[in-house]
């Protein structure tokens, strides 16, 4: 009863009821078309569609420049000042737009190698989710503390790429079909949000000095690299298999992650929910809780998968995709790791002020990945399976540098 009397915790429990089923659908709905496409398209197709997907997200984190992990606290700070807030949006908006054009030019300047040039017409076709990402607010919705429109938008737009491709794709022939429903639904979702803001918020959108604009970029910069790195991980490790082994590879590595992530989303979620009160409360009672309960639930989660990869594979990727049912297995592994990840990047290090020790975090680790897989390509090792296992060894040491500055900025000290 006293933890419902409690302010904060009744905002939490709030965000956190929101952020549930705004990933249910964003990851529910992954996992409905990842059944219907890879029976539809096969895994060589649906794993050319995957690596293709791997390159776009750089792009795509490239456009949200680190703002959707930065910006939020930008809005918790100045949640009262209108005018700060309307600049702050303003100016989001602006840098992510210029940054949405300009990597049509780098998309274009690498087009003529291989090997993009395969693949280009796709590429630059999947560039324009970018569009969603330029519009749509997650990160203001996140620092007003007021997730309920953000759910009702993602729930629309995942709702009619759900019933548009089974009505639509229904042959390997129509990739680009479905390819054109996924931007149609960032687009609705774009739009809807930007919507949002001006209806809901009263947002006013003006051209800021670019001085300003400018600072808020630098601002962000080293949430970007750190973002941008830190995707190596996974869509890196896409990109090298799809080339260094093959698609149908690419489809089960794909799958098995996508089981593993639909497990880390409650800790992904407790992170987002619980962030902005730890920002404002500092209270460190509250995050030793989530270290220890992500750790424990993790493990947990970690032994589930393992009994029932084989069931796992087969319902979500058909009876060929058992084979990978060992990949899952070892990925299983990034469970535990990750929930602790999360909680001591955002909850622990960004919202008690140590922003360039999370960056460093995701540096130190990206680089070391970087430096190893250029190790392997030296002794010619790059092979699937030294992929799967360098990707773990990745979060290993993520984690590791995370806690090592936790523990050396006394952020659990009570």
């Amino acid at each position: 009863m006293n933890l419902f009397k409690n302010k904060d915790y009744i905002i939490i429990l709030k965000n956190f009821s929101f952020l549930s089923l705004l990933k249910f659908f964003n990851i529910g709905f992954k996992f409905v078309l990842v059944a219907y496409l890879i029976r539809i398209f096969g895994t060589k197709i649906y794993g050319l569609l995957t690596w293709a997907d791997s390159v776009i997200q750089f792009f795509l984190i490239f456009i949200n420049f680190g703002f959707n992990v930065y910006a939020a606290k930008y809005i918790v700070d100045n949640r009262n000042d209108t005018k700060k807030i309307d600049e702050v949006v303003s100016s989001i908006y602006i840098i992510k737009f210029v940054l949405f054009i300009f990597s049509f030019l780098v998309l274009f300047g690498i087009s003529f190698f291989n090997p993009f040039s395969e693949n280009i017409d796709l590429l630059f076709l999947l560039l324009l989710l970018g569009l969603g990402e330029v519009f749509f607010p997650i990160w203001f919705y996140q620092g007003v503390e007021k997730l309920k429109t953000a759910t009702i938008i993602i729930f629309i737009s995942r709702l009619f790429v759900i019933i548009s491709t089974f009505l639509f794709v229904k042959s390997q022939n129509d990739l680009f079909i479905y390819v054109w429903l996924l931007i149609s639904s960032n687009i609705i979702m774009g739009f809807l949000g930007l919507r949002s803001l001006k209806v809901d918020y009263k947002i006013q959108f003006y051209l800021v000095p670019i001085k300003k604009m400018l600072e808020y970029f630098r601002a962000a910069i080293m949430f970007f690299l750190g973002r941008f790195l830190s995707l190596v991980f996974n869509y890196g490790t896409i990109f090298l298999i799809g080339i260094y082994s093959s698609m149908d590879d690419v489809s089960g590595f794909d799958t098995a992650s996508k089981i593993v992530f639909f497990c880390v989303i409650p800790f992904e979620m407790i992170q987002q929910a619980v962030f902005p009160t730890i920002s404002r409360t500092l209270d460190k009672k509250l995050l030793i809780k989530l270290i220890g309960l992500s750790l424990f639930f993790g493990l947990i989660m970690y032994l589930l998968i393992n009994y029932f990869s084989e069931e796992l594979m087969s319902f979500l990727g058909g009876y060929e995709l058992i084979e990978y049912a060992s990949v899952l297995k070892t990925l299983a592994l990034l469970i535990p790791l990750i929930s602790l990840t999360y909680i001591l990047g955002t909850c622990a290090l960004v919202a008690f002020g140590f922003f360039k020790q999370y960056n460093n975090s995701l540096i130190i680790s990206s680089i070391l990945y970087i430096i190893f897989v250029l190790i392997l390509f030296v002794l010619n090792k790059i092979t699937f399976w030294n992929l799967i296992y360098l990707r773990i060894l990745s979060d290993f040491v993520l984690v590791f540098t995370r806690g090592f500055y936790v523990v050396k900025n006394k952020v659990l000290s009570l």
